[in-house]
């Protein structure tokens, strides 16, 4: 089996994008950024968790007082 380069940083990012569109997820690019960094600083699942809800929260606050639809993350259930 021959041996592959590791991905540089950018190209885990591009694959990782790529994962989540072929999964259906649909995340806006700055919650996408954040998720990859917490990834990149192996914090762990329940903190990336807790920063998740955080943003729903917050996105529903601000669409409630907005009235906007501009959210954190989109797509799929809790």
């Amino acid at each position: 089996m021959a041996e592959t380069a590791p991905l540089s940083p950018d190209e885990v990012k591009a694959e990782l994008a790529r994962l989540t569109v072929l999964a259906g997820v649909e995340l806006r690019p700055e919650v996408f950024d954040v998720l990859v960094e917490l990834t990149r600083l192996d914090v762990v699942p329940t903190a990336t968790a807790q920063v998740l809800k955080s943003l729903c929260v917050k996105s529903a606050m601000r669409a409630s007082v907005g009235g906007g639809a501009s959210g954190g993350a989109s797509g799929g259930g809790r």
